[in-house]
């Protein structure tokens, strides 16, 4: 049996989960670019959650995968105010997520390595 330390509610305040969904641009959809970012808590409270409008001609929704339809990132958010209020919550955090380094290139943001806990 492994015994473990129960944080307080100050650490547990330390941590976020981080994904962002993505849909393909260009001729054949390969290009991805940010059309939702959700970010939540240590409980899985639901901190941020937004689509983002994506300026590029969408060419692939990837809807099966991103659960992203047309209609979503017409009304999302503009990108540079998305990652404007991304940056203000992940500062000082550290980060849960998989495959993270997608998500901070979809971001266009970096974060220091040793505050990244990466699932992939």
């Amino acid at each position: 049996v492994v015994e473990v330390e129960k944080l307080t509610e100050e650490e547990k305040a330390q941590y976020v989960g981080l994904d962002c969904e993505m849909v393909g641009t260009g001729q054949y959809g390969e290009t991805s670019a940010l059309a939702r970012v959700s970010i939540v808590n240590w409980d899985g409270d639901v901190i941020f959650d937004t689509f983002v409008k994506v300026e590029e001609e969408v060419t692939d929704y990837r809807t099966f995968v991103s659960g992203v339809r047309e209609t979503d990132v017409e009304s999302g958010m503009d990108f540079d105010e998305c990652q404007e209020r991304v940056k203000e919550i992940l500062h000082g955090k550290t980060i849960v997520g998989h495959a993270l380094k997608n998500d901070f290139y979809a971001l266009n943001l970096t974060h220091p390595w040793h505050q990244i806990r990466d699932t992939a």
